[in-house]
């Protein structure tokens, strides 16, 4: 008499991995919302001349969260730069950038001075709580990962357990390999 066996089972773990990813996802959004949320109601600073050189693809200032950029002076700082000349933009990480639409040649192309104004994150724990958990639950990335390799690591040592972790198994009535005597 031959007995088999089972085929390992994975619908557990690709159940168990595909509920991971969708409950750290929701929760990722989630704090990502809260922060949003509160990132409004935290104090501003404002940076005065703070030099760059403008690109047309936007030079990153050295703060994030902008919340205005209140002016822009050449370098030199005799001539303001009108607002139809520059562009701003916050990108999804909070880093704002200045762009030049004009391409502005000479001298002015060389350097401008832009006073903005920016929000202070570090100045409420509940922006920087919700705001390190998010970046963190964000790196989930990196355990699905581990998390995956962990899986079929765990399917190979059972099938291995699963062919030779038994030894023999006894026949009985029969006589051969394996069997009783």
């Amino acid at each position: 008499m031959n007995i088999q066996k089972k085929a390992v089972d994975l619908t557990d773990l690709a159940i168990g991995i595909i509920v991971l990813a969708v409950v750290v996802s929701i929760g990722s959004t989630l704090l990502v919302g809260m922060r949003d949320a509160r990132r409004t109601d935290l104090a501003t600073v404002q940076t005065g001349n703070e030099t760059i050189v403008p690109t047309t693809d936007g030079t990153a200032l050295s703060n994030q969260w902008v919340k205005s950029v209140d002016y822009v002076l050449n370098v030199s700082g005799d001539m303001t730069i009108s607002t139809v000349n520059y562009t701003t933009s916050v990108d999804a990480y909070g880093v704002g950038r200045v762009a030049n639409v004009t391409q502005w040649i000479g001298q002015h192309n060389n350097g401008w001075n832009v006073t903005y104004t920016w929000y202070n994150t570090s100045s409420r724990y509940d922006y920087t709580l919700s705001q390190n958990a998010s970046v963190g639950l964000g790196e989930y990335g990196n355990w699905f990962k581990i998390i995956v390799i962990v899986g079929v690591a765990a399917v190979v040592l059972s099938l291995i357990f699963m062919a030779f972790g038994k030894g023999g198994s006894s026949m009985s009535g029969e006589s051969g390999v394996g069997g009783s005597y």
